[in-house]
């Protein structure tokens, strides 16, 4: 009884280890809030869309409302580690870290689209 829990107790530690070793990683540091002034890319990648140096995740009904406006992005900070290049196994990423705003708020500051209104 006592070797069927050790096999169990080592199948939980090892599963929970292949876990870690295979999850993406990022960058744990206090919560950071960001803000950003843009237009979005008008090109969605697997990471979302991109604002500046940062990406936001955005439904395409909600890309369709800011799509070409003058917009504040602000939220939370995620920071996602790039590949190691050096690494003996090749992995599925990016070569450069990744920013994402994360919980994002979203201001129309100037919809491009209109002339701006004289006064």
């Amino acid at each position: 009884m006592k070797f069927i829990r050790n096999i169990f107790l080592f199948l939980f530690v090892f599963l929970c280890f292949l876990d870690g070793v295979f999850a993406q990683t990022s960058i744990n540091e206090a919560v950071r809030e960001v803000s950003t002034i843009g237009t979005l890319d008008t090109n969605r990648t697997k990471s979302g869309y991109r604002i500046n140096k940062y990406y936001v995740e955005l439904e395409d009904s909600l890309f369709n409302i800011y799509k070409g406006k003058r917009i504040e992005v602000s939220g939370k900070l995620l920071t996602v580690k790039a590949i190691d290049k050096s690494a003996k196994e090749i992995e599925q990423g990016a070569l450069h870290d990744r920013l994402f705003i994360i919980e994002p708020q979203i201001t129309i500051i100037y919809d491009t689209r209109e002339p701006l209104k004289k006064d």
